[in-house]
């Protein structure tokens, strides 16, 4: 394919005319028509306009090896997708380091670095100072993308990500200036898919607007936080509490026990109350829980290691979850880290009990099962 070729077919699937492009690029209708019927080529100025207006490298424009180039890159993303579900984030990183070498103006690729950095940063333990290496990283990498991408989702998710980053540097007045132009949440996709169809593709929608706001009550507000006056919102009573009430709502949401993807963060909120009533002397009630954090986390390997899975209940109902969409935070699997937790110290009162030997009986099977 020539490079006019390659022109026609980019600014065909941009939706763009003749005119729109040329007037993108400063020259006339009648030079960009030249191009595409090969009767002359860009200036070598034009080149790199090009890349960035259509998000490609000058290979791809000029069509060298662009079909393995793009198999390759491809290649390289489906193992990133691969380790980073399975929770392997310091590998998808070095995966991702390696590969933006091969594909330098790949916007994608930068996409993905941030989103792995960042998470490397939050889950793995690794020091100080190289999490510092990792968040000015992907700090460039997201300018890079808001410098030079088009494409509105990549350009959201650095804007995401660069708010995070100037929030830990402690620039508030950047993240503030940044997430302001941002659309508000009743712009969001969710909520315009929901309102526009009818049918099948409404429901799907709706649920999946019901998904989100679970995921805003369940996840985002889950934690404490400190006031102006440095203490915390919430004691610990509160916070035992707190977690009570959203243990119910999910019991009440999914009346079938179809938790699905919910199981973990079900798991966690139990295996959380259990350790607080233990450390109150509280036996009857810790032991409750924690044999609920127990099936919970066998429950979502079970969902883990199946493809599909179909809500039941009323709230969800006929909403399949996928396993392959989950990415996890670590290679640990939720047997192995409930297990890990029931080692803490406020356990030590019910550590003997026959109910607790029993429990860790149970999670053992599964603490190597690989996801």
């Amino acid at each position: 394919m020539s490079i006019g070729e390659t022109i026609k077919k980019l600014r065909t699937a941009k939706k763009l005319t003749q005119e729109e492009l040329a007037s993108l690029l400063g020259i006339t209708s009648k030079a960009v028509s030249q191009w595409e019927c090969n009767r002359t080529s860009p200036d070598i100025s034009q080149i790199p306009v090009l890349c960035n207006l259509f998000q490609i490298s000058s290979d791809q424009l000029l069509n060298i090896n662009l079909p393995k180039t793009e198999k390759e890159k491809q290649g390289i993303l489906h193992r990133y997708y691969e380790l980073s579900r399975k929770g392997y984030l310091k590998e998808s990183w070095e995966l991702l380091q390696e590969s933006i070498a091969d594909f330098p103006n790949d916007y994608s690729i930068m996409a993905h670095l941030s989103i792995c950095g960042n998470r490397l940063c939050k889950f793995s333990e690794i020091d100080e100072r190289e999490k510092d290496l990792i968040r000015n990283q992907c700090a460039e990498y997201c300018k890079r993308i808001l410098d030079g991408c088009t494409d509105d989702f990549i350009r959201h998710s650095a804007v995401s990500n660069l708010c995070n980053y100037y929030a830990e540097k402690g620039d508030i007045l950047k993240a503030e200036e940044l997430a302001g132009k941002m659309p508000i949440i009743v712009m969001s996709q969710e909520f315009l898919f929901s309102n526009m169809y009818n049918g099948t593709k409404q429901k799907d929608a709706k649920q999946r607007l019901k998904q989100i706001l679970l995921d805003l009550l369940l996840k985002r507000f889950e934690s404490n936080c400190k006031l102006d006056s440095g203490e915390n919102l919430y004691s610990s009573e509160e916070m035992a509490i707190l977690r009570e009430k959203k243990i119910a709502i999910l019991e009440l949401l999914f009346e079938d026990g179809d938790f699905g993807f919910y199981s973990a963060g079900l798991s966690d909120f139990h295996e959380a109350t259990a350790r607080h009533y233990a450390s109150l002397g509280n036996v009857e009630r810790a032991l409750d829980h924690l044999e609920k954090a127990v099936k919970l986390a066998i429950d979502f390997i079970t969902f883990m290691q199946n493809e599909t899975f179909t809500h039941t209940s009323i709230f969800l109902k006929g909403m399949i979850e996928k396993s392959s969409n989950v990415s996890l935070s670590g290679t640990d699997n939720q047997a192995a880290q409930t297990l890990a937790n029931m080692g803490r110290k406020e356990y030590d009162i019910v550590r003997e009990t026959e109910k607790f030997n029993k429990f860790s009986a149970m999670l053992e099977p599964y603490i190597n099962v690989k996801l």
